[in-house]
């Protein structure tokens, strides 16, 4: 397997992932017990959308576009956009609430992380 098809394919996986997460919030179906460990929301928010960020980065290869001539990653963008829709929605949910510090943490990981996929070095793709 190519390296550039290993991050697709695990881009897609992770972002199922992420889908089964969000539902199970949705739902109420998450265990009670994560709720001792203190900011546990913010920082699942740094780590899963930051880890997407780079996994979607490394899966487009590092691409970039220019929004108003300034350059920006497209995965981190998408995702950006994404994640904000999701967490106005969580406005209309009777079990989710809209939480500023949220929306920060998935920021704060999409840049952190986009940065360490362009420390990554790809293997030469066969």
């Amino acid at each position: 397997m190519t390296s550039h098809r290993f991050w697709v394919i695990s881009f897609w996986f992770y972002i199922g992932i992420i889908i089964a997460i969000a539902t199970s919030a949705y739902l109420k179906i998450i265990p009670n017990e994560i709720e001792k460990f203190p900011y546990y929301d913010t920082v699942l928010h740094f780590l899963l959308i930051g880890f997407s960020a780079f996994l979607g980065h490394l899966a487009l290869r590092k691409r970039w576009i220019k929004i108003l001539y300034i350059p920006l990653p497209l995965a981190p963008i998408l995702i950006s956009f994404f994640v904000t829709i999701e967490e106005f929605l969580q406005m209309l949910s009777p079990h989710r609430s809209f939480d500023l510090l949220d929306l920060a943490a998935d920021f704060a990981g999409l840049m952190v992380f986009t940065l360490l996929a362009e420390m990554k070095k790809f293997k030469a793709d066969n």
